[in-house]
């Protein structure tokens, strides 16, 4: 049986970085294509990308949020890496806990890097 995590988390960005982002997200997602089982599921974890359709005040916000197999998490944090070092002004938090409640983490977005901590 697969266990899945549980992802969801903010960018704060410029509304110009949204570009930069969609084009990462897509870049790395065909980096990972032979390592998702089919398409359809690549496309389902990518399509957990929001993001604002306008700004609010000065502040733009790239969203994520979804359920994904555990052995493909990397896809999202390889995807917030490339986000990281190439912007790297923004910040963000990313929450993840698998299915069965044993993995806890945080992934933090600053300075160009992604860092991962264990949350209690």
């Amino acid at each position: 049986m697969s266990r899945y995590a549980n992802i969801r988390g903010f960018l704060d960005c410029d509304w110009e970085d949204f570009a930069v982002i969609r084009k990462i997200v897509a870049e790395v997602a065909a980096q990972h294509r032979d390592r998702v089982f089919s398409e359809e599921v690549l496309a389902d974890y990518c399509s957990g990308w929001v993001f604002q359709p306008k700004v609010v005040n000065w502040v733009a916000h790239a969203f994520y949020g979804g359920s994904v197999k555990l052995v493909n998490e990397d896809l999202l944090l390889d995807q917030l890496r490339g986000i990281a070092a190439a912007l790297p002004e923004i910040e963000g938090v990313f929450y993840v806990d698998d299915d069965e409640g044993e993995k806890r983490l945080l992934w933090t977005v600053h300075n160009g890097t992604v860092v991962e901590s264990w949350r209690l």
